[in-house]
């Protein structure tokens, strides 16, 4: 059983990877980011795409908040490992 808060009145307009997507929920995880934009979460990252030099990591169980004021513009790109 859902509750109230669950779903909002109206869908939350987002953008995936530069496709817009009706979302239900105040708010989205990376792993939904993920599976919007129909890419394999364990090889994928998620970024929300914000104004200035750095976006916004989204890790699979991290929540964005979409009733809050402010970009609901997301990305994903492959993982990248770093070698020191």
């Amino acid at each position: 059983m859902t509750s109230k808060n669950d779903y909002h009145d109206k869908p939350f307009e987002i953008i995936v990877d530069q496709k817009q997507h009706e979302w239900p929920k105040p708010s989205i995880t990376g792993l939904e980011i993920k599976e919007l934009a129909g890419v394999d979460p364990n090889t994928y990252d998620a970024w929300q795409d914000v104004p200035g030099p750095e976006d916004v990591p989204i890790k699979n169980d991290d929540s964005v908040d979409l009733d809050k004021p402010g970009e609901k513009r997301f990305f994903t790109g492959k993982k990248t490992t770093t070698e020191g």
